[in-house]
């Protein structure tokens, strides 16, 4: 009931793989779209009016939209890189759990073992002085009639 309970608190290694799959999907993705984007460059300033006219008919991005895209790519791969890292805590913590239950085990297994050997043992002492007080019950039985008559 303990490890069904633990169970459902910990996340499976199998999900972690999934999650570090998904993540260096996304972050391939995420590679490739910021290769993709024009580079800023600083001497586009004075077309910034007119990109602003073609922005306003056309739907065409402006320099400033263009760096608001880049400050956005460049926190989605701070925060990629944070997940990452906390999914390797986390596999961390996972894989020295694992050995700290695994030590559990053992310990019990071995307490386990000492404990039945205990009661075999106190059972056996047990069962002998039950024979030795028949014996004697016996015995003072049998004496109460030979010195008794």
């Amino acid at each position: 009931m303990v490890v069904s309970k633990q169970q459902k608190e910990f996340t499976s290694i199998s999900e972690l793989k999934q999650i570090e799959n998904l993540m260096n999907i996304l972050e391939s993705r995420l590679l490739n779209f910021q290769q993709m984007l024009l580079k800023l460059d600083s001497r586009r300033g004075i077309l910034n009016f007119g990109g602003t006219i073609l922005q306003t008919l056309f739907g065409i991005a402006t320099v400033s939209e263009l760096h608001m895209l880049h400050e956005t790519l460049d926190e989605l791969k701070s925060k990629d890189v944070d997940i990452a890292h906390s999914l390797a805590n986390q596999v961390t913590y996972v894989k020295s759990l694992d050995h700290t239950v695994r030590v559990n085990a053992d310990v019990i297994l071995n307490l386990s073992t000492i404990l039945k050997n205990e009661m075999i043992q106190s059972y056996d002492k047990y069962q002998q002085v039950i024979r030795d007080i028949a014996w004697l019950n016996m015995t003072i039985y049998n004496q109460c009639f030979i010195f008794g008559d």
